[in-house]
């Protein structure tokens, strides 16, 4: 004999019976001596937190508020029941909607088993207290679940809020980066550099972003740290792309440095690097007798050829090995300098693009200079940023302190 399974059809008015609802009750019964006193405000922010993770629309978190707010703070102490017996037409009115609407955030909240029906035999909602503001008989909705799985939405409501941090946090770091590989790429085209590593520089931020967008869609916390991972790998590419298309330095046979020169890629050999390299121009020297630098705040000019300057510094001195020093020779020491003093490739890339290259070699001889002579108490990095940060407010005074380098005589 076979049976088939009918949904209960009967005229008595009353709620079906359900699989789920007889596994909630179990469940919340079997906890029930476990329950502690809850503080009846918290409830608020801890279900605003878990809210997401519950799957719980926002309508129906209203009218579960609404019920919390029925009950008084007394009836979330151990031992006691929390009930709300407000009509479908009060809370209908509280929230602006119809009864209908009602009834199906009362189903949604059943559902997640948040609320429990404590029903009457006439199935209307009703409650007494004593003197005391105990209840004493009341039918209507038991908001104990609450109470029960108080640690556990707590927990949701925690997880949720270190996830909304991470996605913040997160999307910080990818504009960051973003913007880093935009300066970078700006500075190239102007350069008139050209190849597909500056193009994989685009392509990789652009499927770090798709990948962590594509996390944060379905709120998989792992994912969008696996993306947010990349992040510093492609940091490093970028400095090392820039270095090593940018400002590159040739060798000879035992390995030793030469002078290092911009390359720049106008007609790019197919064939191979080296190609490219061989068919590079030299750069155009340059007898300009003063740097390009902003405004100097105390109306200081400073003209000098890049000899000179490498004479007021020695430590960026050892980073030109050519006999005609030009421009293009500074700006690739200074490139040189910046990785090995530690400063970071977003740092150097937004003083070029803030005080130009000429201002930008400057500052980095200049920190150059102080850490030798043990000048700087900080880090190289966060003394150089310091000087940015002055440039940011135009309190950065460049030529005031190469007068300064060249009244020391260079050295001290």
């Amino acid at each position: 004999m076979t049976c088939t399974q009918t949904a209960f059809t009967g005229a008595t008015g009353a709620r079906p019976i359900t699989a789920w609802s007889r596994r909630l009750v179990r469940e919340l019964e079997a906890r029930a001596p476990d329950a502690g006193a809850v503080e009846r405000n918290r409830l608020y922010p801890v279900l605003e937190g878990a809210k997401v993770a519950l799957g719980l629309g926002t309508p129906a978190l209203e009218t579960l508020k609404h019920l919390i707010g029925f009950t008084r703070p007394d009836d979330w102490k151990e031992g006691r029941t929390p009930l709300a017996w407000p009509s479908n037409y009060t809370l209908a009115e509280l929230a602006g909607v119809t009864e209908s609407a009602i009834k199906a955030r009362l189903r949604q909240l059943r559902g997640l088993g948040l609320v429990a029906a404590h029903d009457s035999a006439h199935g209307r909602r009703t409650g007494r207290r004593d003197a005391s503001g105990a209840i004493t008989s009341a039918y209507g909705l038991d908001l104990s679940p609450l109470r029960i799985r108080f640690a556990e939405l707590a927990a949701l409501a925690e997880a949720q809020t270190a996830q909304s941090r991470l996605f913040k946090e997160g999307r910080l770091a990818i504009a960051r980066t973003r913007r880093l590989v935009g300066q970078v790429l700006a500075q190239a085209a102007d350069l008139r550099l050209t190849g597909a590593h500056w193009l994989a520089l685009q392509e990789a931020i652009d499927d770090i972003a798709e990948q962590a967008a594509a996390a944060r869609h379905v709120r998989d916390s792992n994912a969008y740290q696996a993306a947010l991972d990349r992040l510093p790998i492609l940091e490093r590419q970028t400095g090392e792309t820039i270095d090593a298309y940018m400002f590159y330095e040739e060798t000879n046979a035992e390995g030793s440095k030469s002078a290092p020169v911009i390359h720049v890629q106008t007609n790019p050999f197919p064939n191979n690097v080296t190609g490219v390299r061989e068919s590079s121009p030299e750069p155009q020297r340059s007898d300009r007798s003063a740097p390009v630098l902003s405004a100097s705040p105390s109306g200081s000019v400073f003209k000098a050829k890049p000899a000179d300057l490498l004479a007021m510094f020695p430590s960026a001195a050892m980073y030109v090995t050519t006999s005609r020093v030009g421009w293009p020779d500074l700006h690739a020491a200074a490139a040189r300098l910046r990785h090995d003093l530690g400063i970071r490739t977003d740092t150097w890339v937004d003083a070029v693009e803030r005080l130009g290259r000429d201002g930008a070699a400057i500052a980095m001889f200049i920190t150059a200079e102080r850490q030798a002579r043990g000048d700087i108490r900080v880090t190289t990095g966060a003394y150089f940023a310091g000087m940015l940060a002055k440039a940011r407010v135009d309190q950065l005074d460049l030529p005031r302190s190469l007068w300064g380098f060249r009244g020391s005589g260079g050295v001290q």
